[in-house]
């Protein structure tokens, strides 16, 4: 029932702006997952990408660290960026598999938001922050989840700039750079550039092959509070008949 209940939420929600003062309590952490849909981000990319998202959301590992914490409850935004920005998913707050199995289900029916040639996560991580003006619980902790395969050409603000000022307001920046011959160094790229306050940290994906395994791991580890620090933890495409693989 929560479920069905979810995807009415989010449709409306969608439709006009959340308020803020009809939510009470607190989550176990607010996160806002920005996505770059930036022109290289081709339309199969694009699905890897959405489908990687959704059966995170979906399995037994971020459901187990979802029940696991104190208030058994988070909330997550999702903005996709490119040279412009577009709140794709308002707070919505999840509780338990059925909020996640929703949010999935609805993530995989969503449009992509356009097809920009720029890569501007400075503007990504800019427009992160602003929601945390809005969310309907208090969060425990905040956290900006920025997903991407480029470094900045275009935007007015500086990402390391738009980092260092989501930072100032208590918020920690994670990265998921996806490698690619395209981008040579993005790993090194996002530890300067994106990643920034308590516990900070990446987890990089080896190619778009890799992604849902790199963005599985790093969500369990920003909803259980966990902190691997600055390190890289990377993930690897799966082998023919194989799992992914972590290290």
């Amino acid at each position: 029932m929560r479920g069905a209940w979810l995807a009415a939420t989010l449709a409306v929600a969608l439709a006009m702006p959340f308020d803020a003062s009809a939510g009470s309590g607190r989550a176990d952490v607010a996160l806002v997952l920005a996505i770059d849909v930036s022109g290289a981000v081709d339309e199969n990319r694009f699905k890897l990408q959405r489908e990687g998202i959704a059966a995170a959301l979906e399995s037994e590992e971020v459901v187990a660290a979802v029940l696991s914490g104190v208030n058994q409850a988070i909330e997550i935004a999702v903005v996709e960026w490119a040279e412009e920005q577009r709140v794709l998913v308002p707070w919505i707050i999840l509780r338990g598999r059925d909020d996640l199995k929703a949010l999935a289900t609805y993530l995989r029916g969503a449009g992509r938001s356009w097809v920009h040639t720029m890569t501007d996560p400075g503007g990504g991580i800019s427009a992160a922050e602003q929601l945390f003006a809005a969310e309907p619980f208090v969060g425990l902790r905040r956290v900006i989840d920025v997903s991407g395969d480029g470094r900045q050409n275009s935007g007015e603000v500086a990402t390391a700039d738009a980092r260092d000022s989501a930072v100032s307001d208590g918020i920690t920046v994670n990265g998921l750079p996806i490698a690619s011959e395209r981008e040579p160094g993005i790993e090194d790229w996002y530890q300067d550039n994106v990643i920034g306050g308590p516990g900070a940290f990446l987890v990089a994906a080896d190619s778009y092959d890799a992604f849902a395994a790199a963005f599985q791991r790093k969500l369990t580890l920003e909803i259980a509070g966990l902190m691997p620090g600055r390190r890289l933890v990377r993930a690897s495409a799966p082998q023919r008949g194989g799992s992914n693989v972590l290290d």
